[in-house]
C-alpha cells in the first residue's frame, strides 16, 4: 500500500512539473509572437494608381483612413517614396504634373499627415514591375517597386491594381500573373508582409470593358488562397460591391468625397479585423532589424 502511494505520489509530483512546464513556455512564446502593440508601429504602404495617389482636389482614401486609423489609437505610418498628388489639368504640361496635397501637413489629434504612399496615376501592373524605359513628363521616371522598396520595408500593403490594365485592355490572366510577381517582390522585402488584396472599384462601360474587369475581380479570392501563406496572409478587401461610380466619383473613375470616405472604410474594417495578426508580423519584422 505504502508502495503504490509513494509511485502515484511521484507521478503526481512528475506531471505537474510536466504541465508547469508547458505553461512557462507557452507563455514564453505568446511574449514572443505577440509583444506589446504599443511598442511597434504598422508601416503600411498604399499601393495603386491614380485612385490611390488622389489629385489636386481630392487627397485620394488615404487621408479618410489615416484619420479613421488616428481616431481608433492605432499605431502606424503611411509608407512609400511618393507624397505628390498629381494634377492631370495643370496648364502648360503634357497630361499633368505633380502637386502638392491639399491635406498634405493636415494636423489631427496631435499628429501629422505626410502624404506618403506609392500611387502611381496611369500606371498599370507591368509599369509597377518594370518602370518606364521612355519616361516622358507624363509617364515620369520614378523607378519600379523594386527600387522604391530599398527606401522602407512595409508591414502591410493596401493594393489597388488592375483598373489600368483594365482599361487598356490587358487580358485578365495576365494581369493576376502581374499581381502575383508584385506579391513576390513584395515578400523578397520582406517575408512577413500582408497583403491587403483589393477587389478594385467598378469602371464603367465608357473606360473598360465590365465584363473582363469583373472577370478579374471573381479571380482574385482564388489567387489570395492559392498564395496566402502563415507568414504572409493574403487578405481580399471587398471594394467592389456597393460602390456606384454615378454617386461615389466626381468622373466616373475617381473618387470624390464620399467614394474616398467608402474606399477608406472597407480597408480600415480589414485592418481592424485583423488587427493581432498584422502587429504580430510587424514584430517579427522589428525584431530582425534590431537583432532583439
Amino acid at each position: 500500500m505504502f508502495s503504490k502511494l509513494k509511485i502515484d505520489f511521484r507521478y503526481l509530483l512528475l506531471l505537474s512539473f510536466i504541465l508547469f512546464s508547458t505553461a512557462c513556455t507557452d507563455d514564453e512564446t505568446k511574449e514572443e509572437i505577440e509583444p506589446q502593440q504599443e511598442s511597434i508601429s504598422l508601416k503600411i504602404m498604399p499601393l495603386g494608381n491614380s485612385i490611390t495617389q488622389g489629385g489636386e482636389v481630392n487627397p485620394s482614401y488615404r487621408y479618410e483612413l489615416w484619420k479613421m486609423l488616428v481616431d481608433a489609437g492605432v499605431k502606424f505610418e503611411f509608407v512609400g517614396s511618393m507624397d505628390t498628388n498629381w494634377y492631370r489639368n495643370a496648364p502648360n504640361t503634357e497630361q499633368g504634373a505633380d502637386v502638392a496635397s491639399p491635406v498634405m501637413g493636415q494636423t489631427y489629434k496631435g499628429q501629422t499627415f505626410t502624404n506618403k504612399h506609392e500611387g502611381h496615376w496611369g500606371w498599370n501592373t507591368s509599369d509597377m514591375l518594370n518602370g518606364y524605359e521612355k519616361p516622358t513628363q507624363y509617364k515620369r521616371d520614378k523607378g519600379k517597386l523594386s527600387d522604391w522598396l530599398k527606401g522602407y520595408t512595409p508591414d502591410v500593403v493596401l493594393m489597388h491594381l488592375g483598373t489600368n490594365d483594365m482599361i487598356h485592355a490587358k487580358t485578365t490572366d495576365g494581369t493576376v500573373k502581374r499581381i502575383e510577381q508584385i506579391i513576390g517582390q513584395l515578400r523578397a522585402d520582406n517575408e512577413n508582409v500582408a497583403i491587403l488584396l483589393a477587389k478594385i472599384t467598378p469602371i464603367p462601360a465608357e473606360f473598360a470593358n465590365v465584363d473582363s474587369t469583373q472577370h478579374f475581380v471573381s479571380l482574385l479570392p482564388a489567387l489570395a488562397t492559392r498564395l496566402t501563406t502563415q507568414k504572409s496572409p493574403i487578405i481580399v478587401v471587398d471594394i467592389n460591391s456597393g460602390y456606384n461610380p454615378a454617386t461615389l466619383t466626381y468622373d466616373a473613375l475617381h473618387p470624390n468625397t464620399e467614394g474616398e470616405k467608402f474606399i477608406a472604410k472597407r480597408w480600415y474594417d480589414a485592418i481592424r479585423a485583423n488587427e493581432e495578426t498584422l502587429y504580430n508580423l510587424a514584430a517579427q519584422r522589428h525584431r530582425r532589424e534590431t537583432g532583439q
